[in-house]
């Protein structure tokens, strides 16, 4: 088979499965309907609501239970939380529902009304192509990290932190469920602000707003969820760390925190790198 043939073979793949997914989609709207309100507004809230108490059910169980026992290997700060004090983690709970129904709803709301019903509104029906979702997802990272890592460093000035965001730090060895454990000003200048701002600027459609909401919530749990597997991302341990030391590590890929002299390796990795270096040596 002669590159022409593959090549072919491939666009045709491709065509079909992007055919596929708008048929999809469009059976989804049949049903749903296509009210762009909708859609952004209670859409966006449920996504972020369903994504995150079925990523947080699974380590809160772990929590609570300390089981598996096998996987108690990999806490990252061992003897914290095992097991988790109930009436704390649910008074964590009911401040999260708090910003996950109420914050979240009405700051999708005005934002729908400023900006997305005028610029992100428009054909709801046709999905993106594969080429924008890729542009799309790859200058929302950016652009997500940039205003994060500068909100977060704003949320611990003196003069702001004891009265936002160290609530949020009174989880010195966080867990999953606590994610969005924080001061509504927090959760929307931090959290929803970085990726609605960004989603505006780009002009996305619906669908990749919600993927890569669902993608950002996550990775976030992941990294507040308290344990470091073989497969997590090295951004797991280096927050963990932040929670631990405070004034360190505030963003997400750690580039901005190497620029401006804020980026710690935590103690774990370093005495890997150590051990690895030694056996260079050898």
């Amino acid at each position: 088979m002669d590159a022409a043939t593959i090549l072919s073979s491939v666009a045709l793949r491709w065509r079909y499965a992007g055919e596929l997914l708008q048929a999809r989609w469009s059976s989804l709207l049949d049903v749903i309907g296509d009210d762009p309100m909708r859609l952004w507004v209670l859409g966006t809230t449920v996504v972020v609501f369903c994504v995150y108490w079925l990523y947080a059910a699974i380590f809160t169980i772990m929590d609570i239970t300390n089981r598996p026992r096998f996987l108690r290997k990999y806490k990252i700060q061992p003897g914290q939380n095992e097991p988790v004090d109930l009436k704390r983690l649910w008074r964590a709970i009911k401040v999260v529902l708090f910003n996950l129904t109420v914050v979240n709803l009405i700051h999708t709301w005005l934002l729908f009304k400023l900006v997305l019903t005028h610029y992100n509104s428009h054909d709801i029906r046709e999905l993106p192509s594969f080429g924008r979702v890729i542009r799309d997802f790859v200058v929302l990272i950016l652009l997500e990290e940039i205003m994060f890592y500068y909100a977060h460093r704003l949320l611990h000035h003196k003069s702001i932190y004891k009265y936002v965001h160290k609530k949020h730090h009174e989880w010195t060895a966080p867990i999953a469920a606590i994610t969005l454990y924080a001061h509504p000003v927090e959760h929307v200048v931090a959290n929803l602000m970085p990726i609605g701002v960004s989603l505006s600027l780009l002009g996305s459609h619906v669908i990749i707003a919600w993927g890569m909401i669902a993608l950002a919530v996550i990775n976030s749990m992941s990294d507040h969820a308290g344990y470091s597997f073989p497969w997590s991302a090295g951004s797991v341990r280096f927050h963990d760390y932040h929670h631990a030391k405070f004034n360190y590590n505030y963003g997400v890929m750690g580039w901005l925190d190497k620029l401006h002299g804020t980026y710690r390796v935590p103690h774990e990795q370093k005495q890997q790198q150590k051990q690895k270096s030694k056996r260079k040596d050898k």
